[in-house]
């Protein structure tokens, strides 16, 4: 479209009285039309240099010696002397006079002679710029005249049209190359594809490629190729759509596009759809990237919010709302004061602004308060959020939530200075055993330093001995994942020899492995000198009364050969309390025995130890009816003294179930666990002799020296990691009796100390 504004204007040629003829016409016409003259070439130069001339009116072509303009854009010659030829009534040849506007466009050229000639006529069918309208056949009005000025001013107004809606063109051609927009045209009636150079350049193929819609499609991903032939068909049925594809280009490469279309209406008619077509990968991928930035942020487990320069939050997290208590409605547009605790001085903050606002990391500790008004501990990093030019635009802060750290330190201190004033050594030990952690009992007990301690090991403080033992302890601990406990008797420089027991436990990191051990040493030295004289004064005591006892119950059975009667009577019973008192002491020595002894449980078979203890039994009570219900081979976990243990059982049912005593024993496993059942048919266990195996209540004298061999029994068991219980008489086969199991880990399941 021309954005001309000035009315037409025609240029008479040398012809005053034609000029004024032609100004009084167009004066009664509605649109203003100008009419100049030019006399000279040089006249004319003038008058185009003024402005743009729409038709020259001339009674001869015009000389206008050799003033010409240059070639047009469009190639049409706006005056060449050496192609035009002089005649007798043109010396300076004929000529095409040229427009005087940029463009080079030609101008009309309408040759009004008074009378024909043979050579303009003929000069004016060689030139479609020339009308030749002699005068001789116009009217008196000069109709044919003006409609030949009307039809050449009409044709330059279409001229710059068409000049003008190609620049148009052109534009939008670069335009569209620049923006990377392609066009596309789809009749709807012949089904033809029409695309524009950009089109093709961003589907990759050349211009000789003729695009039709099935292959058009086939550019396209799979998945997306149904969405397209729904959005052109919606697009036919008068809908305009709006898409993202992912377009396979002829080289391979992926890229995602977008397309519009609309619908094109000619008389109320769809006839076609036209859209544009552009590439939008990078749009994309940026797109996907925030997107993907907005979820991370949106899963993190930190409170993130981002500022504007001046602190208003504009953005907050849902772990911002979780740690803080706020709501990202209640946060937005407010400033990050809403979470001050009065903790954190004015210098603190000063420091922050100052770091930030020069464009600086801020990564400090804080005291930051809920909503709730609780104070939380957060490790806080703030960061500038900058321009290209690098200016500062806003802030972007992430908070991690560090309350129970600080809690767990300032417990731990608490622990630390607890542990310290400890008098017994406590350490922890990596796994190769050396020193990480000490307490000043340890350096005491040492000798050293705990500076000197650190990164060392017991062989620098301890003899040999001792320090392979706690070695082998250690390894048991780590390899089991379990708690062991041990008594130890190491030397030290400057302590000498010390008795400790220590337990140790394995230590484990924050991903729940085992990274070494904690030990914990209790000095029992004097306890168990204690413990060692009254083990002596044991032996001694035992000693004495077996030697007394021996004494008596000689003369016991001495007294019963020469007495008879009632006298006879005492003595026995004397000699058979005698019996009793030494029984009862071999069970005392049993049980401080197995007090006193370190044996670990080991893996046995509880068969072969019954088939021996059941053959004793039968040997010394053949009036006994044993029977044994087990399977051939039963292993349990169990320390050596489980022998003793079961032949106690065994001896305690037959002793007390009567003159022809009914004994049964079965072994069964249940999950872990093997129970070792013996039931008699004899009077039953007394109430009181129960509760001293099960030490439910304390020994006191009522108990005298009642229920040692099932005491030892129980202890037996504890140690080898199972129990003692007793049924009810119900659960055996007969009317009466007691029934005893013993409990005893699996040799398969037991977990080695």
């Amino acid at each position: 479209m021309s954005d001309r504004a000035d009315p037409p204007a025609v240029l008479v040629f040398d012809d005053e009285p034609l000029a004024s003829s032609l100004r009084e016409f167009f004066a009664d016409e509605p649109t203003t039309v100008q009419v100049a003259t030019a006399a000279t070439a040089d006249e004319y130069e003038r008058a185009v240099k003024r402005r743009p001339i729409d038709c020259v009116v001339a009674r001869r072509l015009p000389p206008l010696d050799g003033s010409t303009a240059p070639d047009s854009a469009d190639g049409a010659v706006a005056f060449d002397p050496e192609s035009t030829p002089r005649t007798d009534d043109d010396p300076e040849g004929s000529q095409t006079v040229a427009a005087g506007e940029p463009g080079g466009l030609t101008v009309p050229l309408v040759l009004y002679p008074a009378t024909p000639t043979d050579e303009l006529a003929r000069r004016s069918t060689d030139s479609e710029a020339i009308r030749y309208v002699p005068e001789s056949i116009d009217t008196g009005e000069r109709t044919l005249l003006v409609d030949a000025v009307r039809e050449a001013i009409g044709h330059r107004a279409r001229e710059r049209e068409l000049r003008a809606h190609a620049a148009e063109r052109d534009l939008l051609v670069q335009m569209s190359s620049l923006a990377n927009v392609g066009g596309w045209e789809l009749d709807a009636d012949t089904e033809s594809l029409v695309w524009t150079a950009e089109t093709r350049r961003l589907h990759g193929v050349s211009e000789s490629f003729e695009p039709t819609v099935e292959n058009a499609i086939g550019f396209y991903h799979p998945d997306d190729r149904d969405a397209v032939r729904e959005d052109v068909e919606s697009a036919l049925r008068g809908e305009s759509f709006d898409s993202t594809y992912r377009l396979f280009r002829a080289d391979g490469d992926v890229r995602w596009v977008r397309s519009k279309g609309v619908p094109i209406v000619e008389d109320g008619s769809i006839v076609g759809v036209r859209g544009s077509f552009q590439d939008v990968t990078e749009a994309k991928r940026r797109e996907d990237d925030i997107r993907r930035f907005k979820r991370a942020v949106e899963a993190a487990g930190h409170a993130i919010f981002i500022t504007e320069r001046n602190g208003t939050i504009e953005f907050v997290n849902p772990a911002f709302e979780t740690i803080t208590g706020y709501d990202a409605e209640e946060a937005i547009g407010r400033d990050p004061s809403i979470l001050k605790s009065g903790k954190m001085g004015q210098e603190y903050y000063r420091n922050l602004w100052s770091t930030i606002l020069s464009g600086k990391v801020w990564s400090e500790p804080i005291v930051n308060q809920r909503k709730s008004g609780e104070h939380y501990h957060a490790s806080e990093t703030i960061a500038p959020i900058t321009a290209d030019d690098g200016t500062v635009r806003g802030f972007v802060a992430i908070q991690t939530d560090i309350t129970e750290q600080v809690h767990a330190r300032e417990r731990l201190e608490t622990f630390r200075e607890i542990v310290n004033r400890l008098e017994d050594p406590i350490m922890l030990q990596d796994r190769d055993g050396r020193f990480e952690v000490v307490n000043d009992a340890v350096a005491e007990y040492a000798g050293l330093s705990k500076s000197e301690l650190i990164g060392g090991d017991e062989f620098d403080f301890m003899d040999d001995s001792a320090a392979r033992t706690i070695q082998e302890k250690k390894a048991r601990v780590l390899e089991a994942e379990r708690s062991v406990t041990y008594e130890l008797t190491p030397t030290f420089p400057t302590k000498g020899e010390r008795s400790f027991v220590t337990t140790r436990y394995p230590h484990y990191d924050e991903d729940g492995d085992v990274d070494g051990t904690v030990a914990i040493c209790r000095d029992v030295t004097e306890q168990a000198e204690r413990e060692h004289q009254l083990r002596v004064l044991d032996r001694i005591l035992r000693h004495n009364l077996y030697n007394k006892m021996n004494l008596i119950l000689g003369h016991a059975e001495l007294l019963e050969t020469r007495t008879t009667g009632d006298e006879k009577r005492s003595v026995r019973q004397i000699r058979e309390t005698g019996n009793e008192l030494v029984e009862l002491a071999d069970k005392e020595r049993r049980i401080v025995d197995l007090l006193t002894d370190e044996s670990a449980p080991r893996r046995t078979d509880v068969r072969e130890l019954l088939d021996d203890a059941v053959a004793e039994i039968r040997a010394s009570h053949p009036e006994a009816s044993i029977t044994v219900d087990s399977p051939k081979s039963v292993a349990v976990s169990a320390i050596p003294e489980v022998r003793e243990a079961l032949a106690e059982l065994l001896r305690n049912a037959v002793v007390h179930a009567g003159d022809r005593p009914t004994v049964s024993v079965t072994v069964a496993r249940t999950d872990d666990t093997v129970a070792v059942t013996v039931a008699d048919d004899g009077p039953g266990i007394p109430e009181m002799e129960r509760e001293a195996a099960g030490s439910a209540t304390d020994i006191t004298p009522l108990f005298h020296g009642s229920g040692l061999g099932l005491q030892f029994v129980s202890h037996v068991a504890r140690r080898s990691g199972g129990s003692l219980r007793f049924e009810s008489s119900e659960s055996a086969s007969g009317d009466g009796g007691s029934v005893v199991v013993l409990d005893l880990p699996a040799a398969d399941a037991a977990t080695p100390e």
